[in-house]
Order: structure tokens, then C-alpha cells, then sequence
């Protein structure tokens, strides 16, 4: 076992995943002409992510200890006008966490291959199914964001609906209406469902128009502005999207430092 004060070396590696120096480098660095099972590749990849080995794809950003980190951000390749908006609120808030930590943001695809350009995935919205087939190309750090994944091996962050129910009560008191871009994934939506029985979905700018209550509940900055701007009585709880950041944030740098930790999903209120 390598100790975590040691700096892990390619030697390391080959030893704990039972194969040469070579071997780890080839599969390190892509090459084609070399013929090696796709097993062993896992295995190489497994390794490299359980002992932290930094492979010679981010060479640049490790010539000193401050080096910047690259976060990945894969996101639904057909997200409509208002789901983007959505998006880009998040991602300005988790851009301005990260930037404190010395991290920044590369935003990626949700195709199933192999990333050779970020330290650390986040699959936000994404369907469990696209999260797994992600997680199968990729051995780096890989978390989940409104997406229910239910698996040690990954930290999840989602919204908690029982305790912002809790928040639109004691708001309102009754008679409103929550309103929210669904989930892509399907337990996410039927937890809002058993929370908010009576919630709208609204995928797009025009869908907006089939809400006709007054008192509305929203959890996304681009509906509470859409729906101001309509002088509906909005409710939103402004803190959300910074304290999701800083959840999501705390969350990439346990899964970067490798360290053991029992809890896995958390859920933002």
C-alpha cells in the first residue's frame, strides 16, 4: 500500500495494477499501437484514480504546488433556451467557489469517452444511465448533481425538497405552486412528486405560459426572474445556488484528496 504522504509514482501504479512501467504508460497516454485488453486498461485507470497518480495529460498544470486544477462540468447536449439559462447560474456560482480554491471550469459533453482534459467530472442533470456510461470511460473523480446515484463510489449533490418545502410554508403558508426545469432523471422527479404533489415542469420559455397561479415556489434563479417579471408573488430562496456551489465544491476536493469519507450524498437546502 502506498502511503498518502509519498508522492505516487508510475511504479507505483504498475505494481498495485499487476502489470510493467510500459504498460501504464501506454495506457496513459492513448497509444494505439500497442495492443492491451480493455481490462487491463480499466485496471491502469482504477489505480491511477485510487492512488491519486496525476498521468502526463496534466503535466502543465503540475509544474508547481499551487498548480490550477481543471474541473469538468458534463451537461445534456439538448438542453432547450431555458434549461441553459438555468445551467449558466450554477455554473457562475460553482465558477466563483472554485476560483477561490484555485480551480476553474471546462465544460464538456455527456458523451461516453474518455477525458483527458479535467482532474475531476461533474455530471450535472444528467440520467443515471449517462452518469454510469461516463463513469465507465473514466477513472477520475466523478460526481452527480440532480441526479439520484445511490453508489458509495461517487458523491451525489441534490437539492433537499422536503426542507425547501419546509421554507415555501413558512413563507407562504399555503396556497402555492411549485414550479421547476424537471430532472432528467426519473427517482429525482418522482421525489418532487411525493414532495409537491401538485408541481409544474417547465422545460421551456414557452411552457412558462401555462402557469397561471400567483403564488409560485421556484428553486432556479431563471424562473423566479421569469415569473417576476410577470408580477407573480415569487418566492426564492437566493441563498440555494451559492450554498449548492460550496456543497458541490467541498464535495470535488474530498474526491480529489482520495480520503475515506461514509458520507456520499447530500442534499442542499
Amino acid at each position: 500500500m502506498v502511503s498518502m504522504n509519498k508522492r505516487v509514482t508510475i511504479g507505483d501504479v504498475a505494481e498495485a495494477a499487476g502489470v510493467c512501467k510500459a504498460t501504464v504508460s501506454y495506457v496513459l497516454n492513448d497509444r494505439k499501437d500497442q495492443k492491451i485488453s480493455e481490462a487491463t486498461k480499466k485496471k491502469v485507470w482504477q489505480v491511477v484514480n485510487m492512488l491519486g497518480y496525476r498521468p502526463n495529460a496534466f503535466a502543465q498544470n503540475m509544474r508547481t504546488a499551487e498548480a490550477r486544477q481543471m474541473i469538468g462540468v458534463c451537461l445534456p447536449e439538448d438542453m432547450s433556451a431555458l434549461e441553459k439559462a438555468a445551467s449558466m447560474d450554477f455554473l457562475s456560482d460553482l465558477s466563483a467557489v472554485l476560483k477561490e480554491q484555485n480551480a476553474s471550469i471546462v465544460l464538456l459533453g455527456c458523451a461516453p469517452e474518455r477525458i483527458s482534459t479535467a482532474d475531476a467530472l461533474i455530471a450535472c442533470s444528467l440520467t443515471r444511465e449517462q452518469f454510469f456510461a461516463l463513469g465507465e470511460c473514466n477513472f477520475i473523480p466523478l460526481l452527480a448533481v440532480n441526479c439520484r446515484i445511490d453508489d458509495s463510489l461517487f458523491f451525489e449533490v441534490a437539492p433537499d425538497y422536503f426542507a425547501l418545502k419546509l421554507r415555501a410554508d413558512a413563507h407562504f403558508g399555503s396556497g402555492y405552486r411549485y414550479v421547476c426545469i424537471p430532472p432528467r432523471d426519473e427517482a429525482l422527479r418522482r421525489e418532487i412528486k411525493g414532495v409537491f404533489p401538485d408541481a409544474l415542469f417547465v422545460r421551456t420559455f414557452g411552457d412558462l405560459e401555462k402557469v397561471t397561479d400567483r403564488n409560485l415556489f421556484v428553486t432556479q434563479r431563471a424562473l423566479a426572474e421569469a415569473f417576476s417579471a410577470r408580477a407573480c408573488n415569487v418566492y426564492f430562496p437566493d441563498d440555494l445556488g451559492k450554498t449548492s456551489a460550496e456543497t458541490v465544491a467541498a464535495c470535488t476536493r474530498l474526491a480529489l484528496s482520495h480520503e475515506p469519507c461514509e458520507q456520499h450524498i447530500f442534499k442542499v437546502s
